[in-house]
Order: structure tokens, then sequence, then C-alpha cells
């Protein structure tokens, strides 16, 4: 006659399979992580980063920029080789799909075209960067997005606290580098702007010189 047995009076019923893990979340988030609004925009902003496009959260709203084009990538290329030794001396690293998170929303965050950061800056989350643990953001204009490279995105910058920037404007005539360093209550004090052919200083920790012929060239 066979026997049932009843769960819970200390039969084995076979291999306990531990509980799914709940998902953790970066720092930024806090304790609770994100909240419904939250999670779905950051799903969605995902989902376009695998499907190969730089989507920015800017006031709680997805934009899609268009894909860079040969000119645009050729621009960092050059001046990252002006930067490689002294990166390489110090250990730094080279991003160019990894975010920098803007306060004060939570889930804002922009891509630059190149970020500058030592190996161990605090991270808001793994897609994002806190601002003031990074060196150094690059962005290179574009005919269709001039006044967001020129006079939104450095506000935004400064507020995360990005120490300094540079702006690779191909559209001015002459084409120039604009540096922008000096924070101070979350702006930039400092503006230099050097045209293609003149040597740009850079501060430290760069303590370089730059080229800007060999940029523009």
């Amino acid at each position: 006659m066979a026997t049932g047995i009843t769960p819970g009076h200390g039969a084995a019923l076979g291999p306990e399979h531990p509980a799914a893990a709940a998902p953790t979340w970066g720092p930024g988030w806090g304790a609770s992580g994100p909240t419904e609004d939250e999670l779905h925009r950051e799903q969605v902003w995902e989902k376009l980063v695998r499907q190969g496009l730089r989507p920015e959260i800017v006031g709680g709203r997805i934009y899609v920029g268009p894909r860079a084009k040969m000119r645009h990538c050729v621009l960092v290329d050059r001046l990252s080789d002006q930067l490689f030794d002294i990166k390489r001396k110090n250990g730094w690293d080279f991003y160019q799909t990894w975010a920098v998170h803007i306060p004060p929303d939570r889930g804002d965050k922009r891509i630059p075209d190149l970020l500058i950061a030592p190996p161990d800056s605090p991270e808001f989350d793994d897609n994002q960067a806190y601002g003031y643990g990074t060196l150094m953001v690059v962005e290179v204009v574009s005919s269709d997005s001039r006044d967001d490279d020129l006079d939104v995105k450095p506000a935004e910058y400064a507020r995360a606290g990005v120490p300094m920037m540079l702006v690779l404007d191909d559209f001015s005539t002459p084409p120039s580098v604009r540096l922008l360093y000096g924070l101070a209550e979350g702006e930039y004090r400092t503006s230099i702007v050097a045209d293609a052919g003149l040597p740009l200083p850079l501060p430290e920790p760069f303590g370089v010189t730059l080229d800007t012929n060999l940029i523009f060239r």
C-alpha cells in the first residue's frame, strides 16, 4: 500500500532551488532601486544601446542622436593619439560608450564622445560614472546639435562635477578646440579657445600641450 508524504513534516522532496536573487542596482539608485518609471526608461535605454545606438536621457526623456560619421570618429582618434602616453603612464582608461550621470534626476545620463577616467572611478551604476570621479570628457560638435555641444552639455557636465571638458568644433571658422575647466559652484570658470594650428596646453593632471593642427589636418 502506497504511503503519501506530506510536505513540511521533515521528508525530503528533492533538491532545493535557491530563491531567485533580487536585481542589484548601483549605489546611485539607493537601496530601493529605480521606480517603475525609471526602470522602464532604463530598459528602453539599454535596448537602444544593444541596437548600436547612442541614446541619452535628459530631463527624464530619451533622446537618440545620429550615428557618428567617419570625420567625427577621426577627430576623437587623433586627439586620443596625443593623450595616449599620459594615459598609459597613469593607467587611465578611455571610454567611448560609458555614460556620465547628470544630476539632479537619477536616470539622466550623457554619453560623451570620449571619457577619460582612472580605473577606480566611482560608478553611479554599471552604465554610468559619477562625473566628479572622472578626469575629462570630450565632445565633437555635430552640425545638427551645435547649441547642445557648445552650451547645454558644458553646463550639464559641470553640474555633474566633471573637472575638465574639451569641445572639438570642426564647424567653426577656423576649426577650433575649446577647453573648459576650473570648476566652482557647478560652473566652469575658465574657457580657452584655440584655433586649429595653435597649441593648447592642458592643465594637470594632464600637463601636456595639444597640437590642434594634428587634430584637424
